[in-house]
């Protein structure tokens, strides 16, 4: 077996069915424990998919994985890994346009032959996939039918570091998904340097010989976040993890909250979406009525990362969950992408966040310049296990406090994008003006400051007016905190038939913190609160909930809010805009 395969089942067979896996749901506002797998029942879970693969599959076979959250995904995901039978974790598409065009092309694009699923699913795609014109036939098999046969004296296939363990299709913020190309040497590395980094020596000593190390949280298991941090990193950390899915969070956020008293969590993650969600869903008098049963003096460890951490989400979080026992202490705000396997920064257990204030004007100019009185970031902390550089592509590695781009080098970095020579040369050989290299280019902008990594944005979302380079997140953030009824938003530069360049905020609005006013006079706070706080002249389109496009992951795409402006494909409820800005 890969080394990555012994060290996991190391794991599984030390520790057996002392440590376990549990997915929850809320019914009637209530904790429910859905189901449970042991360690040991994981791993034989794991081994009986394996030895079916390997009699059904060559070596090497790439299969999509759709299920809905749960152990039975987790279960076929470790037997890929013991086969030497290559994961695509994805979501279930569902009838939204977008979903399924996703889906599609990931078919197309690995190759896949056999699709596995669970037996709610499997006739619907099934189905689906009987319709799609495709040069070889995709079967779906649902693995938890009928049982699968005793894998008996089958043991994990002997595989090399290099080989590939899974594809990771890229959520596609700022461009189309790609498949990430995943080996075992580099999810290895990634969790040991997640543990070692994060964790400290006497704490994961401690972890060890504790029955009851819990983790908790909700992320998607289709995503590198989800599937690296949440569901592999309580195995190499000897701890139990506590889920439950997306869709039952977003519904119920205190979910979230009973999970960590009720199990006792250590640690929980997830990105700052999910921390602001939680503070806009929940009211006071819920916590108040909950103040008895709701107790995080547990946590220890609250990961924020994936996307920009934002201070007054981490301010407002604490302080109103102090009462119950959230300490802000707890913050570990990180930096990682899927094309690093996950982790690339990270804040050390009980290290607390870092926060700075910098000079916005300078900031734009490209140097980060402490002012008390000046725009708060936070630090996604030292690198954890890599080599991470900032670099002014055109003139090489610039000094700390000069904001550029993020590259990064290490064996997390994965081996390319799978099926695309241009783009892997383009993104995983980047050279520095003095001929140090390979880097990973991350697309990311940011700076260091005493050995701490501050991410300001992305290259590609920048928006350059006036001789100043402004964060779109810096006008979404604004916008966004304007009023109860602003929800997410995406700003971006659009250029008009004649050629000239102006910044749109298309912004989501609440209609039931409206309190009768119209869109357009909410169009109009947003605009006046913009020019006073950033000296910026936008134009203001307001929509419907959910219109803006997003992720599978939840992040907003610009750049498709910016196409599908162009082309009529959203319905404004106000537009600022005169028709020819739309060409």
């Amino acid at each position: 077996m890969s080394e990555l395969v012994r060290f996991l089942r190391e794991k599984m067979w030390i520790l057996g069915d002392t440590r376990w896996y549990a997915r929850v749901d809320s019914v009637r506002g209530e904790l429910v424990e859905v189901e449970r797998l042991g360690y040991a029942q994981l791993d034989a879970r794991a081994r009986a998919v394996g030895a079916w693969l390997a009699d059904r599959t060559p070596p090497g076979a790439r299969v999509l994985l759709m299920y809905p959250a749960g152990l039975e995904f987790f279960a076929v995901f470790l037997g890929c890994l013991y086969s030497g039978r290559v994961a695509i974790p994805a979501p279930l598409p569902d009838t939204d346009r977008r979903a399924l065009e996703r889906a599609e092309g990931i078919i197309r694009d690995a190759d896949v032959g056999l699709v596995l699923s669970d037996a709610a699913h499997q006739p619907r795609l099934g189905y689906w996939l009987a319709g799609m014109d495709l040069v070889a036939h995709a079967e779906c098999v649902a693995t938890d039918g009928p049982a699968l046969p005793d894998p008996g004296p089958w043991s994990p296939a002997a595989l090399e570091l290099t080989a590939t363990a899974y594809i990771q299709y890229t959520s596609g913020s700022t461009s189309e998904p790609r498949g990430v190309v995943i080996s075992h040497r580099n999810l290895l590395h990634n969790l040991l340097s997640i543990r070692e980094k994060l964790i400290p020596a006497e704490v994961l000593d401690e972890l060890r010989h504790d029955p009851s190390p819990t983790g908790a949280g909700w992320l998607p298991h289709y995503h590198d976040m989800g599937l690296v941090g949440m569901l592999l990193s309580p195995l190499v950390s000897y701890g139990n993890l506590v889920f439950s899915s997306p869709v039952s969070f977003i519904a119920h956020p205190l979910l979230w909250l009973q999970m960590i008293s009720r199990y006792r969590a250590y640690f929980t993650f997830a990105p700052n979406f999910g921390y602001d969600w939680l503070l806009r869903s929940i009211k006071d008098s819920q916590l108040a009525d909950l103040d008895d049963d709701l107790d995080l003096d547990c946590l220890r460890f609250a990961l924020n990362g994936a996307e920009p951490v934002r201070a007054d989400v981490l301010n407002a979080f604490a302080r109103r969950l102090a009462p119950i026992g959230f300490g802000p202490r707890i913050w570990a705000p990180s930096y990682g992408l899927a094309e690093a396997t996950l982790m690339v920064t990270g804040t050390p257990c009980g290290s607390g966040p870092t926060v700075g204030r910098f000079d916005r004007d300078a900031l734009e100019a490209g140097h980060a310049v402490p002012d008390p009185d000046g725009l708060a970031l936070v630090s996604c902390g030292p690198p954890a296990g890599a080599d991470v550089r900032i670099v002014d592509p055109a003139s090489g590695p610039v000094k700390d406090g000069q904001v550029g781009e993020v590259w990064v080098r290490g064996e997390s970095v994965a081996e390319g994008y799978l099926n695309d020579p241009h783009a892997t040369a383009e993104n995983f050989a980047a050279v520095t003006a003095d001929g140090d290299g390979p880097y990973l280019r991350t697309g990311d902008l940011g700076f260091f400051q005493d050995g701490e990594l501050y991410v300001t944005g992305r290259a590609k979302d920048l928006i350059i007016t006036n001789g100043r380079n402004i964060h779109p997140q810096d006008i979404e953030s604004v916008s966004e905190a304007a009023d109860p009824a602003t929800g997410p938003c995406a700003a971006f530069a659009l250029t008009d038939d004649s050629g000239h360049e102006r910044i749109v905020l298309v912004q989501e609005i609440r209609p039931l913190h409206l309190n009768g006013r119209s869109p357009a006079v909410l169009a109009g706070l947003i605009r006046e609160r913009l020019a006073r706080e950033l000296r910026l002249a936008v134009q203001v389109v307001i929509v419907g909930p959910m219109s803006v496009p997003r992720t599978t992951s939840g992040k907003i795409q610009r750049s498709r809010t910016r196409d599908e402006l162009r082309t009529a494909d959203l319905t404004p409820l106000h537009s600022d805009l005169h028709p020819s800005a739309m060409t």
